[in-house]
C-alpha cells in the first residue's frame, strides 16, 4: 500500500504501508483537547491500515511526555510486518514509457497507427492506496461540507511537486507544523460552524441529552467529512464528544474540530473491504466515487455522485461513464485540466519569469497561459479531438492583447476568439503559443536546450542522462555577432556538455524562428535564421547505436512529428494517469506477476482504449476511469 508515510523517505524508500505520524506540539487548553483529536485520528488511520475496524481504546501518543506511539510498527493489510522493498529507484520515480517493439522506421519517421507492435492484454490492477488530499482537494471539501465559501481558511497543507505535480500518493504528509496547523483552523472551522451552519447539519435539534439528537448530528456531517457512511461504532466514538459539555454547541464544536483534522477528511482511501485473507479487493462504491470526483473537479462527490454510491450505480463502465460526463462539463472540471495542461507543459514558471527586452505584463502572460489551457479543454471537450491535435491544431484561442503580440490578425476585442492559423502564421497546436516559446526560454532570448528539454521530458517521456552535479552550465557571454543557434553549437561541441547538448539541440533548434518573448523573427543578429534540426532517435537514456537521427527543417514539422509519434501519445496517457493515480513509475507499483508488472498492464490497458478508439483525449481520459485499477486492487507482494 502507499500514499502513508511515518518518517522521510531514505534513499531506498519503502512501499509498504507506514502509520500516520501526526506530529504536534503543547497548546493552550481549548474545549477540544490535543489529546482527543489525535486520538480519534489514529484511531481511524490504524483501523484503515490494519483492517481491523475493532480496534477499542485510546493508546499513548507520547503527548507531553506520555507514553509511545503504538503505531511505530505497523503492519500491511495482510497482516505481516512491513519490510522495505524496492531500491534506489523509489528515489527517482519517472513516466517513462514501455514499448513492446520499434515506433519509427529506420530513418527514425513515426510508423503509422496500424504498423506499432501489439500492446500487453492483461487485466492486474495497481496496489492499495491512502492519499492525502492537495490543499486545493481539502479547501475545496470544506466548502462542500460547509456550503459555504466564508468557511476559514488556512494554509495548513504543503504539497510537494514530483514530476511537475502535486498528486504523488507518497509524497504529500501532514508532519510537523501541518499538524499544529490543521488543530487551529479546525478550531476556527468548528466557531464558524457552530455560528452560521449548526441548525443545517443538525436538523435544527439542539438538545444535548437526546441521543438521537446528538447521533443525527455527527451522523449527517461524517457523512459529508468521510464521503461515506458513518458505521455505529464511528458515531459512538464521536458521541462522546459530548460527554461533559456544557451545552450542545459545545459538544459539537468538539465533534467539527475533531472531524475537520481526521484522516477520514484528509486522506482518499483506495482500499476495498478492509481484509486481510483478500489477495484482490474491488473498491466501495464510495470510494469509486470519491477517486472520480477528486481526479475530474478537485472535490468530494456531489449529492448526485453520493447517491449513485448509494444506490449501487458506479459498478459499471456505463455507470462511470455517465457521472464523468456529468462532472466533465462542470466549471470545477475545466480548472482541474487548466491546472494539468499547465503543469504537463510547465508553463507556469512564465507568470515570475525574469524577462528584458519586451514588455510582458502580468496581464499579458495571463493571456498567454489561457491560449493554452483553451485549446487543451477544446480538445478534450470535442470527441474527436486527438491527443494529436495538441501539437497539430491549424487554430488557436487569442484575444485582442495577443493578436496584437503576434502581429496576427483575427481577434478584436478582449475576448477569447477561435482563430484560423492554416495559412502558417503561427506554429500549429501548443508549441506555437506564447506561453511555452516565453516560458522556456532566456530572460532576453530564445533558449535551444530548455525548449527541447520540455519535448523530451514531458511530451516524449524519454529518460535523460543525469547531468554532473558539478558541471558549469552556464553559457559564455554573447558575442553581439552570434545567433542564439551559434552560440549554443559553440557551447555544446565538447564533452562533457556534448553528451546532453546532442540529445537536445537538434530539437531545439528547431524553434529558432521565433524568440525569447515567442515572437517571430526571421533573422537574428543581422543573419537569417536557421531553424533546421531533428530529432535524434534514442535507445533508453542514450543515442540509439547507431545514430539515427529525424530530420526537420523547422518547429512545424516538429509539431507534426509529435501529433504522429506513438511516444507522444503513450507520454499524454502516462502524465495524465498518473494525474489520475498519484503512481508513477514501475517501482511503486507491485513487481512483475507472469513476466507483466502492474504498471505496463495499466498503462496499455489505456493505450490499447484510446488507440481503439482513434487516440482522442477523450478516450485517454476515459480509458484511465474504466482501466482496472480504477475499481479494483491487488494485496501487496
Amino acid at each position: 500500500m502507499t500514499g502513508v508515510r511515518s518518517t522521510p523517505r531514505t534513499s531506498h524508500g519503502t512501499r509498504g504501508s507506514h502509520a500516520l505520524r501526526v506530529a504536534h506540539g503543547t497548546v493552550a487548553p481549548v474545549r477540544l483537547t490535543a489529546v482527543v483529536a489525535l486520538a480519534l485520528a489514529t484511531i481511524a488511520c490504524e483501523s484503515l491500515l490494519t483492517g481491523d475496524s475493532n480496534t477499542s481504546g485510546l493508546p499513548n501518543f507520547g503527548v507531553a511526555g506520555g507514553g509511545s506511539s503504538n503505531v511505530g510498527n505497523p503492519v500491511g493489510p495482510n497482516g505481516e510486518p512491513i519490510t522495505p522493498v524496492g531500491g534506489p529507484e523509489d528515489r527517482n520515480p519517472s513516466l517513462g514509457i514501455v514499448n513492446n517493439g520499434p515506433t519509427t522506421d529506420p530513418t527514425g519517421a513515426p510508423l503509422p497507427v496500424a504498423a506499432l507492435p501489439a500492446l500487453t492484454v492483461c487485466s492486474t490492477p495497481g496496489p492499495r492506496i491512502i492519499r492525502r488530499l492537495t490543499s486545493t482537494q481539502y479547501r475545496n471539501t470544506l466548502v462542500s461540507v460547509f456550503d459555504s465559501t466564508d468557511v476559514p481558511d488556512a494554509p495548513v497543507l504543503t504539497d510537494p511537486t514530483t514530476l511537475g505535480y502535486n498528486v504523488d500518493s507518497d509524497d504529500a504528509l501532514i508532519e510537523g507544523l501541518d499538524a499544529g496547523a490543521l488543530m487551529t483552523l479546525a478550531e476556527s472551522v468548528a466557531e464558524w460552524a457552530v455560528q452560521n451552519r449548526l441548525g443545517q447539519l443538525s436538523n435544527n435539534c439542539n438538545n444535548l441529552n437526546d441521543q438521537n439528537c446528538r447521533q443525527q448530528f455527527i451522523r449527517n456531517l461524517g457523512e459529508l467529512i468521510s464521503r461515506e457512511p458513518v458505521d455505529q461504532e464511528r458515531v459512538d466514538r464521536f458521541n462522546a464528544l459530548f460527554n461533559g459539555a456544557a451545552s450542545f454547541q459545545d459538544g459539537a464544536f468538539s465533534v467539527i474540530a475533531a472531524m475537520v483534522q481526521s484522516p477520514y477528511l484528509l486522506y482518499r482511501r483506495e482500499l476495498g473491504p478492509l481484509d486481510r485473507n483478500q489477495t484482490e479487493y474491488v473498491l466501495t462504491p464510495f470510494e469509486v466515487a470519491s477517486e472520480l470526483s477528486y481526479f475530474l473537479t478537485d472535490g468530494p462527490p456531489d449529492d448526485a455522485l453520493m447517491q449513485a454510491a448509494e444506490q449501487g450505480r458506479l459498478a459499471s463502465n456505463t455507470d462511470i461513464d455517465r457521472e464523468a460526463a456529468r462532472l466533465l462539463a462542470t466549471p470545477a472540471a475545466d480548472e482541474v485540466f487548466a491546472r494539468f495542461v499547465r503543469a504537463w507543459t510547465d508553463i507556469d514558471r512564465l507568470r515570475d519569469k525574469a524577462k528584458s527586452g519586451a514588455d510582458l505584463s502580468p496581464e499579458l502572460r495571463a493571456d498567454m497561459l489561457q491560449e493554452t489551457e483553451e485549446l487543451f479543454l477544446d480538445v478534450l471537450n470535442r470527441p474527436d479531438g486527438t491527443i494529436g491535435d495538441l501539437f497539430a491544431a491549424n487554430y488557436t484561442y487569442i484575444n485582442q492583447a495577443l493578436s496584437n503580440f503576434y502581429g496576427i490578425q483575427g481577434a478584436s476585442s478582449g475576448t477569447f476568439e477561435r482563430v484560423d492559423i492554416s495559412d502558417g502564421r503561427r506554429v500549429p497546436g501548443l508549441l506555437g503559443h506564447g506561453s511555452y516559446l516565453a516560458a522556456h526560454a532566456l530572460a532576453d532570448n530564445s533558449s535551444p536546450v530548455q525548449r527541447a528539454f520540455v519535448v523530451r521530458e514531458r511530451f516524449l517521456c524519454n529518460d535523460l542522462p543525469d547531468v554532473p552535479t558539478d558541471l558549469d552550465t552556464n553559457l559564455a557571454a554573447p558575442v553581439p555577432t552570434d545567433t542564439s543557434r551559434e552560440r549554443y553549437a559553440r557551447h555544446s561541441s565538447e564533452q562533457p556538455c556534448l553528451g546532453c547538448h546532442q540529445l537536445m539541440d537538434p530539437i531545439g533548434f528547431t524553434f529558432e524562428h521565433y524568440d525569447g518573448f515567442g515572437r517571430y523573427r526571421e533573422t537574428e543578429a543581422g543573419k537569417p535564421v536557421d531553424s533546421s534540426g531533428g530529432v535524434p532517435v534514442m535507445n533508453g537514456p542514450n543515442l540509439a547505436d547507431p545514430p539515427v537521427t529525424y530530420p526537420l527543417a523547422n518547429v512545424e514539422e516538429l509539431a507534426a512529428y509529435l501529433s504522429q509519434i506513438e511516444e507522444a501519445r503513450a507520454c499524454m496517457i502516462n502524465n495524465l494517469s498518473y494525474y489520475a493515480y498519484g503512481i508513477a513509475n514501475d517501482a511503486k507499483w507491485t513487481p512483475k506477476r507472469n513476466g507483466v508488472s502492474e504498471k505496463e498492464c495499466t498503462d496499455d490497458f489505456i493505450r490499447g482504449e484510446a488507440r481503439a478508439a482513434g487516440n482522442t483525449l477523450q478516450s485517454a481520459l476515459m480509458g484511465i476511469v474504466h482501466a482496472p485499477h480504477f475499481t479494483r486492487r491487488v494485496r501487496d507482494l
